[in-house]
C-alpha cells in the first residue's frame, strides 16, 4: 500500500494469467460435481439410432423386429442379428420407434421391456399407415428392450425403403 497526503492508496491488483487459469479449474471441477449430483450429463448418450434399411420385413408370431441399418451405436447397446437393446449402464432411457405397415395392411407391434409388454401399436387402412412407440424407462444394466409382434399378426408385413420410414431410437438420458 502506498500513502499519499495521508491517504492511504492500495495498490491495484492484477491477476496473472496463471491465477485465472487455476481459478478456472477450479470452477470447471465445481462444476462437474454439480452436475453429477444433480444427474445431468451433459454429453448426451446417445445409445442407438438404427433403421430398417430392406423393403419390407415378414412379421410372424412372436419375432422381434430387427433394425438391420445403425446410424448411431455409441455405447454397442443394440444387436442388429437379434434386434434387442441390451442397457449397459442403469438409468434412465428414452425409446421410440416408427414403423410403417405395407401398403392397405394391418399391423400389430408391442414394445417389450425384459418379458414385458408395456406398450402397442396397431395399424389398420387404406395405404402405408406408421405406429409408434415413445416411451421412458428406467433401466438395470442387462434390461432387454425390442419390439415384437402380436400372437396375431402372422404374415403381416413392415415396409421401410432407402426414405427410412421404420426407425428404431434408444438414449440414455440420466444415470
Amino acid at each position: 500500500m502506498y500513502s499519499y497526503d495521508n491517504v492511504l492508496i492500495r495498490q491495484l491488483y492484477t491477476p496473472s494469467k496463471d491465477h485465472l487459469n487455476r481459478k478456472l479449474k477450479v470452477l470447471l471441477s465445481q462444476f462437474r460435481a454439480w452436475r453429477t449430483r444433480k444427474h445431468m450429463d451433459t454429453k448426451g448418450y446417445t445409445c442407438l439410432h438404427s433403421i430398417q434399411e430392406f423393403c419390407t420385413q415378414t412379421a410372424l408370431n412372436i419375432v422381434i423386429v430387427k433394425f438391420d441399418k445403425l446410424w448411431t451405436n455409441n455405447l454397442n447397446a443394440y444387436e442388429v442379428t437379434t434386434g434387442v437393446f441390451t442397457a449397459p449402464i442403469p438409468g434412465l432411457y428414452h425409446f421410440t420407434a416408427v414403423v410403417m405397415s405395407e401398403s392397405a395392411k394391418s399391423l400389430f407391434l408391442y414394445l417389450w421391456h425384459n418379458d414385458t409388454t408395456t406398450a402397442g401399436s396397431y395399424t389398420l387402412g387404406d395405404g402405408y399407415k406408421t405406429g409408434t412407440f415413445d416411451v421412458v424407462f428406467k433401466l438395470k444394466k442387462g434390461d432387454r428392450v425390442y419390439i415384437r409382434c402380436s400372437s396375431s399378426c402372422n404374415g403381416q408385413k413392415i415396409y421401410s425403403s432407402s426414405n427410412n420410414y421404420s426407425t428404431f431410437s434408444g438414449y440414455l438420458i440420466s444415470k
